[in-house]
Order: structure tokens, then sequence, then C-alpha cells
């Protein structure tokens, strides 16, 4: 149980009442007092053995109490830490957050659209040619203000791209922002542009990047490293799903989406 949960926990704990000091996420007397209040209020879902637990365990009690308040399948209350105490716990931060529970990511699949006709990954040398020579370019505007990731301080005119998904890349773009507006797109961090084209190998590989054709795109890269999972990478949040569906209906594709791991990128050519 970290800072996060305990915030999670004074957040419960305010609403219902019993709790009037800072969402500071530290468990200091006033949070122990509405520990003590709410476990008592709720005898009939508490182990009577509760009242003689250590603090710490009383208040992981407390929010897996909350959790079963809230509908969330969080097991016994019996004040101890485990996956399943940690997983209900995210699910009643996004409640707090949002409004609504996360939606279930392991049900959803990626989409398999190909309007484009976009080749496989394999293919690409045949199709586009050989990756050692620059590919024909085109740059294409973006409508909200983009920001190199690496200094934030530059601002691109747009994203230069292989002419071949230029089109495309303009549809999805439009699409985009016409859904979050600049706004949401930069509290979201759409706006840390990674870049596109760069002659190169894959990181950690040694077939050529789709980068080296200007067919891929990165986003966010300090927030969606290479080895991150969905349990780390920004973009495998809820609040992105709008964000990709409209990029895979174009047959664009995720490796986050696809093999959870570089959840900054985006191409158009199937894995």
């Amino acid at each position: 149980m970290n800072r996060t949960d305990v915030r999670t926990l004074q957040r419960f704990l305010a609403k219902s009442g019993s709790y009037r000091g800072k969402i500071d996420g530290l468990r200091g007397p006033k949070t122990r007092t509405a520990v003590k209040a709410t476990l008592e209020a709720h005898a009939d879902l508490v182990p009577a053995a509760a009242a003689a637990w250590s603090d710490r365990r009383r208040a992981v009690a407390c929010l897996q109490l909350a959790c079963r308040l809230k509908t969330i399948e969080v097991g016994p209350i019996d004040g101890l830490w485990g996956p399943q105490t940690e997983y209900a716990a995210e699910v009643l931060a996004t409640i707090q957050a949002t409004g609504q529970p996360p939606a279930p990511w392991r049900d959803q699949q990626p989409l398999d659209a190909n309007p484009n006709g976009w080749v496989r990954e394999a293919e690409l040398h045949q199709a586009l040619g050989s990756p050692t020579r620059k590919p024909p370019m085109v740059v294409v505007p973006c409508p909200w203000q983009l920001c190199l990731a690496w200094d934030l301080g530059a601002h691109p005119s747009g994203i230069g791209c292989h002419e071949r998904v230029a089109e495309s890349l303009t549809r999805i773009l439009s699409r985009v922002n016409d859904h979050y507006g600049p706004e949401r797109l930069r509290d979201l961090g759409l706006h840390r542009y990674g870049g596109c084209y760069n002659k190169r190998r894959k990181r950690g590989g040694t077939a050529w990047s789709t980068h080296a054709w200007g067919i891929a795109i990165d986003w966010d890269p300090a927030h969606n490293k290479l080895k991150w999972g969905r349990d780390r990478a920004r973009l495998a949040q809820p609040e992105y799903d709008t964000w990709w569906r409209l990029w895979e209906e174009e047959g664009w594709v995720s490796l986050g989406r696809t093999r959870n791991f570089d959840w900054m990128h985006v191409q158009a050519a199937k894995l």
C-alpha cells in the first residue's frame, strides 16, 4: 500500500464524511481516526479480529471495504495487501477520477482493419525499396501544436512521413483533433512528438525499423518507454482507447496493443 493507495483511501473517507484532512497519502492521526470509525460503522462486513490489527493492516482493510461497497471484486476483507487488493484499489481510483471503472482491457482486441492495403513488415523492402535510401517524404501538418519530446521548446510544423502514408495520417490527425481537442491532447501528452523518419534498425533487434521507411511514429516516449508494458505505459490507459481506435481504423498497428511493449510506437505496416 503506497501513498497513491492511501490517497484513494482518503478520498473514500472524505466522501463518506469521516475524514476532513488533506488528501496527502499519509496515514496520520486524522486518517487513522477515520479508518477506525469507518470499520466500526461497517462491523458486519469486517472480521471481529480487525480491532487488534496494526494501523497499516486496518487501513488496508478499510480500502478493501471501500472497494466492496463499490461492488469491486476485492476478495476477503482481511487487511492483507495482495494482487487482488492492489487491482481493486486501482479500479476504485479510476472510478474516483473518471466516474466509471476502467475498460476491461483483457477483453479488447485491436482492430484488424486494413483499408489502405499496408503491407507486412517482411514485404517492406519489396514494396517501398531499400531502407538505406531516404524515402519520398511529405510533411503532414498537425492540427494541434506539437513539441519535440526531447526538446519541448521546439515546435515542428508537422510530421515528415513517407508519401505513401500521408493521406491516411492526415485523416487520423484530423479525427483525433476533432475528438479530443487541442487542450485535452496536451493534457494527455499527445503533443509530445517522438519522431517519424529515422534510418536505423530496431532497438533491441537486427531488422530495419519501420521508421527507416518513414511509416512509423513515436508519441510521448518519456512516458511510454520501449520495455514498459500496460502496467506502466501512459498510452495503455483507458483514456487513450479512442486514440488507438482511430489509428486502427486506418490499418495502423500499435506495438503496445498487439505486443504489450513499445507503447509509444504506431506504424503503417502489418506485423
